[in-house]
């Protein structure tokens, strides 16, 4: 897990530099902020970086991008089009491949980048209506990937009897769904909503104000300093409750994967 952690700050230390280059606003989110916070770096049972941008700036990231902002060893996965796996982009480190035991996954160790997108006033009725639309996305978008409940014995015993199951959902499309998702995501343009939440991906209603993205100050984390919300304490109790406390080692998710230094160039093949 240090050696996964190595790769993780590293990727995290990239990611910072071309947003600060380039005056792109972004903050530390969910397991990785919270690391910041309660450990002063990462959640020590963790595995991955969160990261979250305001649409405007993810936009423009996915152009530099394609620029070659990124050292040699770094790339931009697709969130759009055919090649996409997930409605969100994320940065891979190409040294570090990966095999995950509980779905199909990137080939290599990555941070996670979610756009923060406008959540229009209405009421919650039309707020839980519009939920429902972006879930079934994510929805479909996880059973072209295989989920599977890696950490319980039946989700092995009963895999074989999912083929059928989620055949039904690979002919819908991942492609298609993550298409979908995306009209809904840019329907509500961040500059013109006061509301904004990751509805790319885990949705959970958790909305904050849009100026959290306007305030934004540095934490330490593993001897570095990253951008995180000055009010990080309102978004992780939204998130988590009483975040400060950690949870029983029974609860102590990880993305069950297994990473694997790249040694040759046959490797990245």
């Amino acid at each position: 897990m240090d050696e996964v952690h190595g790769v993780l700050l590293g990727l995290l230390t990239e990611f910072d530099r071309v947003c600060r280059e380039n005056g792109l606003r972004y903050s530390l989110a969910y397991g990785t902020l919270l690391g910041a916070v309660r450990h002063k770096g990462f959640i020590p049972w963790d595995d991955d970086v969160d990261v979250i941008m305001p649409r405007p700036d993810y936009e423009k990231l996915y152009e530099l991008g394609k620029q070659g902002v990124f050292g040699e060893k770094y790339a931009l996965s697709e969130d759009r089009g055919k090649k996409a796996l997930y409605p969100f982009m994320k940065l891979l480190d190409l040294g570090c491949r990966i095999r995950s035991t509980s779905h199909i996954e990137v080939p290599y160790l990555y941070l996670d980048i979610f756009p923060a997108d406008g959540v229009p006033a209405c009421t919650p009725k039309e707020r839980k209506k519009l939920y429902h639309k972006e879930l079934f996305c994510n929805f479909v978008v996880s059973m072209n990937l295989w989920y599977i409940f890696a950490d319980r014995w039946w989700g092995y015993v009963l895999r074989p009897f999912f083929f059928w199951f989620y055949l039904i959902w690979m002919c819908y499309g991942r492609a298609r769904a993550i298409g979908r998702l995306r009209k809904l995501l840019l329907k509500y343009p961040f500059e013109e909503c006061e509301m904004s939440d990751n509805r790319s991906w885990g949705q959970t209603l958790d909305d904050v104000p849009k100026s959290y993205y306007d305030d934004l100050i540095e934490l330490d984390f593993e001897g570095h300093k990253f951008f995180g919300f000055a009010e990080y304490d309102k978004f992780l109790t939204i998130r988590y409750g009483d975040y400060m406390t950690p949870p029983p080692p029974r609860k102590r998710q990880t993305h069950h994967l297994k990473a694997y230094f790249v040694s040759s160039a046959k490797d990245k093949e």
